[in-house]
């Protein structure tokens, strides 16, 4: 089957941008939620707590995805991650202020890999409110094999910069769960043990890639002094599974931009990003 047919593919949904759920995205940062009331700035990539259609459970596949997607291609590879992606931040989104979302396939580039057969699925999502772009962003998803019997993705980057700061955490199931709720995520591989071993042949359930960008951005901004993030752009290279310590370290690249990296107590890293942010004054 020829899938770049799929290429131009476009996908609309609308939200309300409820301020119940920043709040609750708020206590899971371990914030306040009384601290969000209507019309309170949504936080960079808060946005991913939103625009998350509610797919009867009778479409859901036995890995907790949509059997029948009408809107990403029928990619014949089992296993389907969150690749990277990079986000420019136009215009502050609002808790209350409905906003509509946009997302259209751009590229679909299907690769040969040291873990087998790949395919690279990217998607432009963008985000309006009242009339104008506040959200420009580019995704990627990967497809690939199974991973042979007894085999299992690892970090294997070593950290690459000498951070000016450092925050170390060790993701929790209760903080996974509460993820996949606010996100509508039933991906069995983030919360089922038994799932997660014995039918992706993972160590464990793996920390969900969006919300350890999201520990990256929280890191940062309690280190940032009134910078504001303007734009993203990170790569997820190596898996964080339940149970283990990660730390968040950054450094400055230049007066405008920073990198960021989550590593493993092995030194590997997990997440790469790179922040680029002005001055709120």
């Amino acid at each position: 089957m020829d899938i770049s047919k799929w290429i131009g593919n476009s996908f609309d949904i609308s939200d309300t941008m409820a301020t119940e759920q920043l709040q609750k995205l708020e206590a899971l940062m371990n914030g306040d939620p009384d601290s969000v009331s209507e019309g309170s700035e949504i936080s960079p990539c808060g946005h991913w707590i939103y625009f998350n259609p509610p797919i009867p459970q009778a479409d859901l596949g036995i890995n907790g995805h949509e059997r029948n997607s009408d809107f990403l291609p029928p990619v014949e590879l089992p296993r389907r991650m969150w690749a990277g992606g990079k986000i420019k931040f136009k215009k502050p989104l609002k808790s209350g202020v409905p906003a509509d979302m946009k997302s259209t396939i751009t590229k679909i580039d299907e690769k040969e890999g040291k873990s087998g057969e790949l395919c690279f699925v990217t998607i432009r999502h963008q985000i309006s409110t009242r009339g104008a772009v506040a959200i420009d962003e580019e995704q990627t998803i990967v497809f690939r094999e199974e991973s042979e019997k007894g085999a299992h993705p690892i970090r294997t980057q070593p950290l690459d910069i000498d951070p000016e700061w450092r925050k170390s955490t060790k993701p929790s199931s209760i903080q996974l769960f509460r993820y996949s709720a606010l996100t509508f995520n039933s991906h069995r591989i983030h919360y089922d043990q038994d799932y997660a071993r014995e039918m992706e042949g993972y160590p464990n359930v793996l920390v969900h890639a969006p919300f350890l960008v999201h520990l990256m951005i929280d890191a940062f901004t309690s280190k940032a002094d009134g910078k504001v993030i303007s734009e993203i752009k990170y790569e997820n290279v190596g898996p964080v599974y339940l149970g283990e310590q990660i730390t968040i370290c950054g450094k400055s690249i230049d007066n405008t931009k920073t990198a960021l990296r989550v590593h493993g107590s092995e030194g590997k890293i997990a997440v790469k990003a790179e922040v680029q942010w002005t001055y709120n004054w």
